[in-house]
């Protein structure tokens, strides 16, 4: 089981390929949804990638919920 730091780099370079932003401009704080504007196909993208890095299914409904950042993205891979 990955740590939280290091599942929040990994997800930050998951975050920005799928998003197609520079890694900095991805930060711990903001939302999939509202702040980086992500949706549903990106969403499952993000959550098909996170099972690839971990080795472990992820439920994309805990990503596709108003309100997730960044940083829970990285605490539901380092916790599935």
């Amino acid at each position: 089981m990955p740590t939280i730091p290091a599942a929040l780099a990994c997800i930050q370079r998951i975050i920005a390929a799928v998003a197609e932003r520079p890694i900095d401009e991805i930060l711990p704080d903001q939302l999939l949804l509202e702040d980086l504007g992500l949706d549903s196909l990106q969403i499952a993208e993000v959550a098909q990638k996170i099972e690839n890095a971990v080795g472990r299914p992820i439920d994309e409904d805990h990503l596709n919920a108003d309100g997730v950042t960044v940083a829970r993205c990285a605490e539901i891979a380092a916790t599935s």
